[in-house]
């Protein structure tokens, strides 16, 4: 499943998550509604723009990859039921190191599962699927 692709009028679980990205990376898009406004818009733009990616106000492949590795993410405990950007950033590490996540959508599902216990198994760790402090510095050390 590929990330879906956000503009302005797009509404969504999927732009929550993007606001909620934005405003962590120092860019406000208005209220964390879920609804791609003018201000998610320019909150978009300015982000694009300080990445040096392409500036259209349209959240793709490209800028999608920037939020996921660029912004500021605490390390949360994450497990089958979580949902939100720090699941993103599991489910994306997990996809680029070649683990099955099923697609990036920031939802822990059966599918998240399973790529956290084949990491964790490939690591040496406790294959509990648990993102943990542990768990997550074998992810964040997939990017390296």
């Amino acid at each position: 499943m590929a990330e879906p692709v956000l503009r302005r009028g797009s509404s969504g679980t999927a732009v929550r998550q993007l606001q909620e990205a934005l405003k962590e990376a120092g860019h406000d898009p208005g209220p964390i509604d879920g609804e791609f406004g003018p201000a998610t818009e320019a909150a978009v733009r300015a982000f694009q723009q300080e990445k040096g990616i392409a500036v259209d106000g349209v959240v793709g492949a490209i800028t999608w990859l920037n939020i996921d590795e660029d912004a500021v993410f605490s390390r949360p405990v994450v497990r089958r039921g979580s949902t939100g950007l720090a699941v993103r950033r599991v489910q994306k590490r997990l996809t680029l190191a070649g683990y099955d996540t099923c697609g990036v959508d920031g939802i822990f599902d059966a599918r998240t599962e399973a790529g956290v216990k084949a990491l964790q198994r490939d690591s040496g760790l406790a294959q509990d699927g648990v993102v943990g402090p542990q768990t997550w510095n074998a992810i964040d050390a997939l990017g390296d």
